[in-house]
């Protein structure tokens, strides 16, 4: 255990002399604190300030990447990358700046290259390569095309185009498959689909749309061809749909405005005809008048012969008379009228007129065609309900006759109501057991840059949030027992302080009463020196009187000794 200690350069001793110091040493702990608190504050403090970074550009290629990396370090925009390393991050208030900038570079450049690619043929380069560059440069631009579509991440498209022949049976119709990656949670619809099939069928010269496959990420077939009648079922599902959806929304606007818009619902079923009929009818009038019939052709033939007739024929009866006139039925007047003038010459040698004409006329003729449209309403049937109506004191109260006869007049004339067609209405006034969830609208706490702008201020308040707690649990605390210790040294120095002055002013007592006895002691000496003083001066003056006081001494010895 020594041994690990040593080598790690950790003393116990060392250390229990350092916290003992610490103790001691009750500001080192303060600073320590604050130093702390104050670490924190400035490390979230660059966390709120940090740029938010967002994405300038996703599923980027290694060489567009490299790139873009390369001219952002120019612009000295800082960048860092996603967790898959094909998405580029930068703050996201240079985004909108830089992807202008790298766009008049020319960047990202993009997977798949389109027409730009002819630009750089080689001198001399074979007829197959041209062919091959000219159908990699097509997929390319059907590609970019196709990612301007909202969903659409990236999108790869494959042509397969056969070689041009002049043997009629050996001609090949040319076909494509598209690859798309959709954004997540996004979806092409139907129409889009279709928008998909008919751009590359157009793009592509002899190319049907139902040679054209789309496919998502996850192999999910989106184009209905070689399906049957998969693909016409959905769209007359989403047709019926959409007839039956228009006619609710109609209905409840309406009558919402009258009951409340959470009180009333509708339902809707719509038949409609997607059969296809064709009839044709082929009609002609009666005889008319020719007067006002149009001719179609006229084919007159006129005989005439004059002088007697000569004999012949067969001989009989019949040979031997003249023919009778017998002019057609819309002539008849002329040849009446050729009668008459014979009549009036008769001196005229004997002549015969034979005159014929046939008219054709045309025929009042009228061909109908008719082709009925798919996609007739048939019959349809709609259920309305509609919730009891409050009164004042709260209490739910059905709804008037008249007020479910204007209802139901206003939903007949608002669905086109027809009782030739078999429709049917049926309007109900029950209570609603529970209330009706209806789509809310955007809220204003739901906005992106409201959220945006409260989680940037959320920040700053994250930070005060810790400052404060820093303060009441850690600072405070310290400054608290830093202040309660100085009190408490301020107090036992002061006690020190008084006691050591009182002891201070003890001994000053004392050595002043011993100034004092040791005056008092010099004065008594003093006293007694110039009284033996004296005594001497008068001894040495009268021998005789001292003899007597010393004789008068000795005896009042032997008295007290007696």
């Amino acid at each position: 255990m020594t041994s690990a200690n040593a080598r790690t350069g950790l003393d116990p001793a060392r250390l229990k002399e350092a916290l003992a110091k610490l103790r001691t040493a009750p500001l080192i702990g303060v600073a320590v604190a604050i130093a702390a608190s104050l670490a924190i504050l400035i490390v979230l403090l660059l966390w709120a300030r940090s740029p938010d970074y967002k994405p300038l550009y996703s599923n980027l290629s290694d060489r567009d990447g490299g790139a873009i990396v390369a001219q952002l370090e120019q612009m000295q925009i800082p960048y860092r990358f996603s967790a898959s390393g094909s998405t580029v991050l930068i703050p996201a208030e240079q985004i909108d700046r830089t992807r202008l900038t790298l766009a008049g570079l020319g960047l990202p450049k993009g997977g798949a290259v389109g027409f730009e690619l002819m630009d750089a043929q080689p001198f001399g380069v074979s007829q197959f390569t041209e062919h091959v560059n000219y159908q990699r440069a097509l997929e390319g631009e059907l590609a970019r095309s196709i990612e301007t579509l909202g969903p659409v991440a990236s999108a790869r498209v494959h042509l397969a185009i056969p070689q041009p022949t002049v043997f009629v049976r050996d001609r090949r119709t040319p076909s494509a498959s598209v690859v798309v990656e959709l954004h997540p949670g996004r979806a092409l619809d139907t129409s889009q689909v279709a928008a998909v099939t008919h751009l590359v069928s157009s793009s592509v010269s002899e190319m049907p749309i139902d040679g054209i496959s789309v496919v998502d990420q996850n192999g999910n077939l989106l184009t209905r061809s070689g399906l049957g009648d998969a693909g016409a079922d959905d769209a007359r599902l989403k047709y019926t749909q959409e007839v039956e959806e228009r006619l609710r929304k109609r209905i409840e606007a309406l009558i919402g405005a009258l009951v409340g818009r959470d009180n009333v619902l509708t339902t809707v079923t719509a038949d409609i005809d997607y059969s296809s009929a064709e009839h044709t009818q082929e009609h002609y009038d009666p005889n008319a008048d020719p007067q006002s019939t149009a001719v179609r052709s006229r084919q007159s033939n006129d005989a005439e012969q004059l002088g007697a007739n000569g004999i012949g024929g067969v001989p009989g009866a019949l040979s031997n008379q003249a023919p009778e006139s017998q002019p057609q039925t819309i002539n008849a007047q002329q040849g009446e009228q050729a009668e008459g003038d014979e009549q009036d010459e008769p001196n005229r040698p004997p002549s015969s007129m034979q005159r014929s004409e046939t008219v054709n006329y045309e025929l009042n003729r009228m061909v109908r065609h008719v082709r009925e449209a798919r996609g007739a309403i048939n019959r349809l049937s709609v259920a309305v309900a509609v919730n009891y109506r409050a009164d004042a004191e709260g209490v739910a109260q059905p709804l008037e006759a008249e007020v479910l006869e204007r209802i139901s007049r206003l939903v007949r004339e608002t669905m086109g109501f027809s009782e030739s067609r078999g429709d049917s209405l049926e309007v109900v006034n029950a209570p609603f057991s529970e209330s009706i969830d209806v789509v809310a609208e955007s809220n204003w706490w739901q906005d992106p840059r409201l959220i945006e702008l409260a989680l940037e201020y959320a920040r700053y308040l994250a930070i005060a949030l810790v400052a404060w707690l820093l303060w009441r649990r850690l600072v405070r605390p310290a400054l608290n027992r830093q202040r309660v210790e100085r009190e408490e040294r301020t107090r036992i120095v002061a006690e020190a302080e008084s006691e050591a002055m009182q002891t201070a002013s003890r001994v000053e007592a004392e050595q002043q009463a011993q100034i004092h006895e040791q005056r008092n002691q010099l004065a008594r000496k003093r006293q007694d020196e110039q009284r033996i003083q004296r005594v001497r001066e008068k001894a040495r003056k009268d021998p005789r009187l001292i003899a007597m006081i010393l004789k008068g001494w000795m005896n009042e010895d032997d008295q007290r000794q007696r």
